[in-house]
């Protein structure tokens, strides 16, 4: 089944072998987390949720927060989407440089952590949230809150998230999905906050003096969000350390482990090897993962763009889209972890599926709550769509470790999320474009329109749920070794890349 291949000491002097199976694959044995760490591994799981609940403020905080932006500076549906888009897009490929230096030890995920929530937090919101009105203005909110912003907020998720299957590479699943949901549900405060602070819910209600009345308007509210980012994502970072390479928990028998097995292993096995990020772009694999990454999110994050302001067009009453975005944003994050539960039962794969095909249903039930004018109708079906649009993201993350290992992960996932810059433009560039026919209209959609856009949201999830049921297929060992003669000694010298 294998064979133990070195033995040696970390830092601490602390005894580890490292073994290899039958299929090349190293796993370095003997060290517990404390040792490496100096604390359990769980603490450095909710270091890396929090820094996702702060990170993600920039991406679920702005359907609410976008209605006050472009009342203030006079900017159209197109121009919003667009914000939107290009935040989504620097946000995606960040991440590919901030593994690809993570993985070759130049940048270590502490200081990524640290420099993201600097980056996104009193940079990239303190400056939006004194941007000047007319071109000038929206320019720098482009340079602001689309390319720092999306900068910052990306290398905190690329450190977060990968961490998760470093330390858990036997019980990833929900562990996943639980730092996953902060990404989403962090958000619900502030955007509580911003219907009770901004004009997009009604009058300022905040209970604040005088001398406080900048953090009631907008533009305050944001630089709010950029201080608290800044100072808690930076608290989380100090926390955050990846276990050494190819590590693996000693109380789990790498060369046994399907005896011996966590039911997510028994579910979801682990990959043939650890792949180089050359080498699992030379699996036919890749491309359809990819793919339905970039065409469910693209339908997921419709909903975090326009439901609000849908939901005002329409006429519902402010409370209920604040609710409906809220409760959308809640179940969103909520839900994550159930599905990496539920992925221990039944697989990524399949939950996938059924995440996917649910989430056409209700994003469908939600356009019809709002042409029905029907205020409960409306958030009922927004909240529960919010509980499917979240599948994508902790399952995607969990299923590129079970194909292709932990070693590389930061890398191999974070190219596999930067097809989320392709799912981004769908979500608000594209579907502003296709609701209005122009790509930077000023004026806001009529009702046929909303249903064109909510009509090319929904069919981006059907489309999702079609690629991950009939395209996406474990490597085989056939795969792998075509892979590896296509990457040749290139692949395996690469950065990160155990030698064998």
């Amino acid at each position: 089944m294998g064979s133990v291949n070195t033995a040696g000491a970390n830092a601490s002097g602390k005894a580890y072998v490292e073994v290899k199976n039958d299929m090349g694959r190293v796993f370095r044995v003997g060290e517990t987390p404390k040792q490496i760490l100096g604390y359990p591994r769980w603490v450095v799981i909710i270091a890396a949720w929090i820094g996702m609940m702060l990170a993600g403020l920039l991406e679920y905080t702005w359907g609410a927060l976008s209605g006050d932006l472009a009342a203030g500076h006079n900017w159209g549906l197109g121009q919003i989407g667009w914000l939107f888009s290009v935040f989504v897009i620097f946000e995606s490929f960040v991440q590919i440089f901030t593994g690809t230096l993570r993985n070759r030890g130049i940048l270590n995920v502490r200081w990524a952590t640290i420099l993201g929530g600097i980056i996104c937090g009193v940079v990239a919101y303190g400056w939006l949230s004194v941007v000047p009105n007319g071109p000038v203005g929206a320019f720098e909110a482009f340079v602001s809150y689309a390319a720092l912003g999306g900068v910052g907020s990306g290398m905190v998720y690329s450190s977060a998230i990968n961490i998760v299957a470093k330390w858990y590479p036997e019980r990833k699943g929900w562990r996943t999905g639980f730092v996953n949901g902060g990404w989403a549900y962090g958000a619900v405060p502030f955007i509580l906050g911003l219907g009770a602070a901004t004009s997009a819910g009604g009058a300022p209600t905040l209970p604040l003096g005088s001398s406080f009345q900048f953090f009631t308007s907008a533009n305050g509210y944001i630089m709010f969000q950029g201080i608290m980012m800044t100072v808690f994502i930076g608290i989380a970072g100090v926390f955050m350390k990846d276990p050494p390479k190819n590590w693996w928990p000693k109380e789990v028998d790498p060369l046994n482990w399907h005896k011996q097995s966590t039911r997510d292993l028994m579910s979801n096995p682990i990959s043939l090897k650890h792949y180089s990020t050359r080498e699992m772009w030379a699996t036919p694999q890749a491309k359809w993962l990819g793919a339905q990454y970039a065409l469910f999110i693209g339908s997921s994050l419709f909903g975090v763009a326009f439901y609000y302001p849908f939901a005002i067009a329409m006429g519902l009453p402010g409370l209920a889209a604040i609710a409906g975005f809220a409760g959308f944003a809640l179940n969103d994050g909520i839900f994550r972890p159930f599905y990496g539960y539920l992925s221990e039962f039944i697989g990524r794969k399949n939950t996938m599926t059924f995440g996917y095909s649910m989430n056409f249903i209700f994003q469908l039930s939600t356009l019809a709550g709002g042409l029905m004018h029907n205020a409960l109708w409306f958030v009922i079906s927004a909240v529960i769509s919010g509980g499917f649009s979240g599948t994508n993201f902790p399952m995607t993350a969990a299923i590129v470790a079970d194909y292709y290992g932990e070693t590389n992960n930061a890398t191999n996932y974070g190219s596999i999320y930067a097809w989320k810059a392709l799912g981004g433009s769908f979500a608000a560039g594209v579907a502003g474009l296709v609701m209005t026919g122009t790509v930077f209209s000023t004026a806001s959609p009529t009702t046929p329109e909303w249903i064109r856009g909510f009509v090319f949201g929904a069919m981006l999830a059907l489309l999702a749920a079609l690629t991950i049921t009939f395209l996406v297929k474990r490597p085989t060992v056939e795969d792998m070794r075509r892979a590896e003669a296509k990457v040749g000694a290139g692949g395996k010298a690469e950065a990160g890349a155990p030698t064998r």
